[in-house]
C-alpha cells in the first residue's frame, strides 16, 4: 500500500511539472519560428529562433517552475520515461532540420513534393501527430495531443498550400493559451518566502 502511494504521489508530482504552460509556450515558439523562417527562407533564422524557443523552455523550468515546485528526484521509471521524451524530441528536431535544409537546397526535392501532392504532407502530418501522442502517453500530459494536433495540422497545410500564414495561425493557437497557463501557474504557485536572515549574536 505504502508502495502505491508513493507511486501516485511521484505521478502527482510529475504531472504538476507540466502544468507551467511552457510545454505550450515553447511549441507555440517553435511554430512561430517556422514561419518567420519560412518567410526569411533563411535555415539560420530557423536555427537561432529554435534555440531561442529552447533557452525560454530550459531557463523558465530553471528559474520559474523549480523554484515553486521543488527538485524532485524522480524514481528509475520516470528517470527512463525522460531519457525516451529527451531523445525523441533530439531525433525529431535533427530530422526535421535535414528535412528542412534538403527540401530548401533540393530543386529535385520540391519536384518530388510537389508531385506527392497530398499523400507526403499527410504522411508528415500523420508522423508527427505519433511523435507528440507519444510523448503525451509517455509524460501523462493530455494537453500535448491537442499541441501535437495543431503542430502537425500547421505542417501538413503548410506543404499544401504553400502559406506560411499557417505556422503564425498554429503558433498562436499554441502560444496565447500557454502564456494564460504559466500567468495561472505563477499566481497558484507564488515563489515561497525566504528564510529570514538570523541576527549576529
Amino acid at each position: 500500500m505504502q508502495d502505491i502511494n508513493l507511486k501516485e504521489l511521484e505521478r502527482k508530482a510529475w504531472k504538476s511539472y507540466h502544468q507551467d504552460g511552457l510545454w505550450d509556450v515553447f511549441i507555440g515558439l517553435m511554430l512561430l519560428s517556422l514561419g518567420v523562417a519560412a518567410l526569411t527562407d533563411s535555415t539560420t533564422v530557423h536555427v537561432v529562433l529554435t534555440l531561442t524557443a529552447l533557452a525560454v523552455f530550459f531557463v523558465g523550468k530553471r528559474f520559474v517552475t523549480v523554484p515553486r515546485m521543488g527538485l524532485v528526484e524522480f524514481g528509475a521509471e520516470r528517470r527512463a520515461k525522460k531519457a525516451k521524451i529527451a531523445a525523441v524530441l533530439s531525433v525529431t528536431f535533427l530530422l526535421g532540420l535535414v528535412l528542412y535544409v534538403v527540401v530548401t537546397l533540393s530543386s529535385g526535392a520540391l519536384d518530388w513534393m510537389r508531385d506527392q501532392r497530398v499523400l507526403f504532407p499527410v504522411g508528415v502530418g500523420v508522423m508527427m501527430m505519433s511523435v507528440f501522442s507519444m510523448m503525451g502517453c509517455w509524460m501523462d500530459f493530455g494537453r500535448l495531443y491537442l499541441i501535437g494536433l495543431a503542430f502537425a495540422l500547421a505542417f501538413t497545410s503548410m506543404m499544401l498550400l504553400h502559406n506560411p500564414i499557417v505556422f503564425f495561425i498554429a503558433g498562436a493557437a499554441v502560444l496565447v493559451p500557454g502564456l494564460f497557463i504559466f500567468v495561472r501557474f505563477l499566481r497558484r504557485y507564488p515563489l515561497p518566502p525566504e528564510p529570514e536572515a538570523r541576527g549576529t549574536r
